[in-house]
C-alpha cells in the first residue's frame, strides 16, 4: 500500500492544498449518502482547455458515476501510453468487480480536479454489509492476482524465453483494497444515535503490507501525509444535541459538524475518527 499511495502522493507533491473529506449525509430513516472526495485544486490548471469538443467531454464525464471497471478503463484511456493495455489484466477479475458495482466513480474536471468515490446506501446495514463486500472482493483478487504472477513467472522460466536474471518481475493489479479509506468502519443509528466505529486492523491492514519502498520513499511520502488535510463533514436530520469529538466545527443549522486532520494523524491513529452522535428529538 505504501508504494500505491507514493505513487499516487508523487502527482501531488507541490500541491499543498489538496484534501481529502469524507462527506456523509444521513437522512431520517438511517439511510447513507457517502461521498469521499480527492481534491486537487492545482491539477485544474492542467485542464483549461479552449477547443469546444474538450469542453464538452470534460462536462460529459464530470457530470457521470463509473462502476470501477469502468472507471478504471476511463483513467486508462486519459492516462499516459506506457499505461495502455493494462485494463486487458483488469478485465480478468470482470466477475469479481461487479460485485462492487454499488460503489460508483466520479472524476470532476469542471472548475477544479476531483475524485469522488460513492456508496448510497438504504441503511447502516446496507452500508455496513457493502463495505465487507469491498474488503473480501479484494481479498478474493489478490489470491488469484497472486496466482496468476505465479505461473506466468513459472511458464516464462520453463519455456526458457527469459533468463531467471533477467525476469521482470510482475506487480500484483491489486495487492491490496485501492478504497481502504472508505471502508474499515461500521455505522450504527436507532434514530436518535449515531456512532461509527472504525475496526483498527481492518482499516491498517493495507497500510502495513510488505512493498519494495525505499527508506527515502517512505520518510518522503510521512512529508507529504503531513500536508494532506483530511476533513469530515457529517450531516443529520436534526440537529446535533451532543457530540463526542473535540474541537469539531458546527454548521449554523446546528445539523452538521466538520472535523480536520492530517492524512498522517488518520491513519497512525484511525480511532480519531471514532465518534457518538446524540439528536434532538
Amino acid at each position: 500500500m505504501i508504494k500505491r499511495i507514493f505513487t499516487f502522493l508523487i502527482l501531488i507533491l507541490f500541491t499543498n492544498s489538496c484534501s481529502i473529506t469524507e462527506e456523509v449525509l444521513v437522512s431520517e430513516t438511517g439511510a447513507i449518502d457517502y461521498v469521499q472526495k480527492i481534491d486537487v485544486p492545482q491539477m485544474g490548471a492542467f485542464l483549461n482547455v479552449a477547443d469546444l469538443d474538450e469542453k464538452i467531454q470534460i462536462n460529459q464525464i464530470s457530470n457521470a458515476e463509473y462502476s470501477y471497471l469502468d472507471f478504471l478503463q476511463l483513467m486508462e484511456e486519459m492516462g499516459s501510453k506506457k499505461n495502455k493495455g493494462k485494463f486487458e489484466k483488469y478485465e480478468l477479475y470482470k466477475t469479481e468487480l461487479s460485485k462492487i458495482d454499488f460503489m460508483k466513480f466520479r472524476l470532476d474536471m469542471r472548475d477544479k480536479f476531483t475524485m469522488e468515490i460513492i456508496n448510497r446506501s438504504k441503511s447502516v446495514d446496507e452500508f455496513n454489509a457493502q463495505s465487507k463486500i469491498v474488503e473480501n472482493t479484494f481479498k478474493e483478487i489478490k489470491i488469484k492476482e497472486d496466482e496468476r504472477i505465479e505461473a506466468s513467472k513459472n511458464a516464462a522460466l520453463t519455456k526458457k524465453k527469459k533468463r531467471k536474471k533477467d525476469a521482470v518481475e510482475e506487480k500484483n493489479l491489486f495487492s491490496d483494497n485501492p478504497m481502504s479509506l472508505a471502508t474499515g468502519f461500521d455505522y450504527s443509528f436507532d434514530g436518535k444515535n449515531f456512532t461509527k466505529k472504525i475496526d483498527v486492523e481492518r482499516y491498517l491492514t493495507n497500510f502495513n503490507s510488505d512493498d519494495s519502498s525505499t527508506e527515502e520513499e517512505k520518510q518522503m511520502l510521512l512529508g507529504m501525509m503531513k500536508q494532506i488535510k483530511y476533513k469530515y463533514k457529517y450531516t443529520f436530520p436534526r440537529k446535533i444535541k451532543s457530540l463526542s469529538l473535540k474541537d469539531a466545527m458546527f454548521t449554523a443549522d446546528g445539523k452538521s459538524f466538520i472535523i480536520e486532520y492530517s492524512l498522517n494523524d488518520v491513519i497512525n491513529n484511525p480511532e480519531l475518527a471514532n465518534f457518538a452522535v446524540e439528536l434532538e428529538d
